[in-house]
């Protein structure tokens, strides 16, 4: 049976993530981990509203001997807590606060994406080949960021136009999302019409015996045009879509606490159209 509860009021405006006890069970120490970057992460959920306002998260990019994981560090840090709250049989779990989706590469499947999100009290995970976006490096470009010279580079990818500035001298051939493929590590990533960002905040060396970890056993594979429909099922009425499940009881409230018996549908506006 399905353990899941939401803790606190759900406002009409917020995305529902249903906490289950088995997302913490079944993990893959799947790679040794060599570094940690951390990126903020600003982007635009209403794109009818302008002009933008922008939701903010820390994001985490994982830096195996072969693969990388991507996802929110607010994620990392529930899970941590959560983790030990298990280990005290204890009830009081806390939400992630963050983005849901995480991404993987070349885990479990190499040369494969591995995107993986969370909808209520529903788990998916969509496979795809790995194929990096091509490049056009920008002559006499150059900046500098977090005392890094980096050099520019743009790209038509996944329905947007990126501009990625990348740092030669971290010779790691990844970034933010699936902006990777340059020789260098990606320090500073847009789109075309910034409802996208990344900026790097931190990178470290990987601490001895850190592995990264892998939590979709438990996940349904589900093709993208599959997963696409249940995100316009669940992002048109957030409420109805949870409501199908007969273990989820959902009480929603507007921000002086007063009981709605409806929610609104929630802006979506996806990195990758």
């Amino acid at each position: 049976m399905m353990a899941g509860w939401i803790a606190g009021a759900i406002t009409v405006n917020a995305q529902i993530t249903i906490f289950r006890q088995d997302d913490l069970q079944n993990r893959d120490s799947c790679d040794k981990m060599k570094y940690v970057v951390n990126y903020d992460m600003d982007f635009v959920e209403n794109t009818e509203q302008v002009p933008y306002e922008y939701t903010h998260d820390r994001m985490l990019l994982q830096i195996g001997e072969k693969a990388t994981a991507f996802f929110s560090y607010d994620t990392y840090l529930a899970d941590s807590t959560n983790l030990e709250v298990m280990k005290r049989n204890g009830t009081d779990f806390v939400g992630g606060g963050g983005v849901s989706w995480r991404l993987y590469k070349n885990y479990p499947q190499e040369k494969h994406y591995t995107y993986m999100d969370k909808l209520g009290s529903e788990r998916y995970a969509c496979t795809e080949k790995v194929e990096e976006p091509v490049w056009q490096l920008v002559t006499d470009s150059a900046t500098t960021i977090k005392e890094h010279p980096c050099l520019l580079a743009t790209a038509d990818y996944r329905g947007r136009k990126w501009y990625a500035w990348y740092a030669e001298d971290i010779p790691v051939s990844e970034g933010p999302w699936k902006l990777c493929g340059l020789p260098g590590l990606v320090l500073r990533a847009y789109d075309a019409e910034n409802q996208y960002r990344f900026e790097l905040s931190g990178i470290r060396n990987a601490r001895p015996n850190e592995n990264i970890v892998y939590v979709g056993k438990k996940y349904e594979d589900i093709d993208k045009k599959s997963l696409n429909k249940q995100y316009e099922r669940y992002y048109g009425d957030p409420l109805g879509f949870i409501s199908g499940n007969p273990n989820v009881k959902v009480t929603v409230t507007d921000q002086h606490g007063n009981k709605l018996n409806k929610m609104s549908a929630i802006p979506y506006n996806p990195i990758e159209r």
